[in-house]
C-alpha cells in the first residue's frame, strides 16, 4: 500500500509540473533576435533613405539620376521640360556672347531678353540659336545706339556734322557675328526675319519699357 501511494504521488507531481510547463506563455525573444528581424528594412521599390542625396548613396547606386532629381533635371519632375528649356535659353546665349565680342551687359541682356520671350510664337525659326543670335543682334544694337545717342533724342541731332566712322557699328556688319550665323544656318533673310520677330515679341511683351525708351 505505502509503495503504491508513493508511485501515485509521484505521478500526480509530474503530471501537475507538465500542466503547469503546457500553461506558461512563450518565451519573449530576445532583444538581438528583435533587432535582426526587421522587415522594413527590406526595399520594396524605393530607393533606400541615403540614396536620396548626391554623394551618400552606396556605390552601385546610379549618381547621374541622382544630380538629375536634385538639380530638377529629372523627368519625373512636373516642370521638366520648362526648366529645361529656361536652362538651354542661357546657356547657348552665354555660349554665343562668348564668341563675338559684346560687353557683359549686353550679354546679361541678351539672357534676360531670351528667357522673356515665348519661342513657339517664332513658329518654324523657333531654334534657339536661331532666335538667340537675333536677340543678341537687337540688344547690342540697341545699347550702342543708346551710347551714341548718349540720352538725347535722334530728331535733336544734326547729323550731318557727325563722322562716319562716329556712327554705331551694327553687329551684322561684324564678320565673327556674320560667321557664327553661318554656322548655324542662319542666312541674311532668315536673321531679318527672325530679328522683326524678336523686336515684335519684346514690344509685346514691354521689356524695354522700364528704361522709358521704346524699342523702335
Amino acid at each position: 500500500m505505502t509503495i503504491e501511494r508513493t508511485r501515485t504521488d509521484k505521478g500526480t507531481e509530474q503530471q501537475d509540473n507538465e500542466q503547469t510547463v503546457d500553461d506558461q506563455p512563450d518565451a519573449k525573444p530576445s532583444i538581438k533576435r528583435q533587432r535582426d528581424h526587421q522587415p522594413d528594412a527590406y526595399p520594396t521599390g524605393y530607393d533606400p533613405f541615403g540614396e536620396t542625396r548626391v554623394g551618400i548613396g552606396t556605390a552601385d547606386g546610379n549618381i547621374e539620376r541622382l544630380i538629375r532629381h536634385n538639380e530638377g533635371r529629372h523627368h519625373s519632375e512636373g516642370n521638366h521640360s520648362t526648366r529645361e528649356a529656361a536652362r538651354d535659353k542661357k546657356r547657348i546665349t552665354q555660349s554665343l556672347c562668348s564668341s563675338i565680342e559684346v560687353t557683359q551687359y549686353q550679354q546679361q541682356q541678351a539672357i534676360s531678353a531670351m528667357g522673356s520671350m515665348n519661342l513657339d510664337r517664332f513658329g518654324q525659326q523657333k531654334r534657339i540659336e536661331k532666335v538667340a543670335l537675333c536677340t543678341i543682334r537687337v540688344v547690342v544694337d540697341r545699347d550702342r545706339e543708346q551710347y551714341f545717342l548718349n540720352g538725347k533724342d535722334p530728331a535733336d541731332l544734326d547729323l550731318t556734322t557727325v563722322d562716319a566712322d562716329q556712327f554705331p557699328t551694327k553687329l551684322e556688319e561684324d564678320s565673327q557675328y556674320d560667321s557664327l550665323c553661318e554656322q548655324h544656318d542662319l542666312p541674311k533673310t532668315d536673321r531679318n526675319t527672325i530679328t522683326r520677330l524678336v523686336k515684335r515679341e519684346l514690344r509685346q511683351i514691354g521689356y524695354f519699357e522700364r528704361e522709358d525708351r521704346p524699342l523702335r
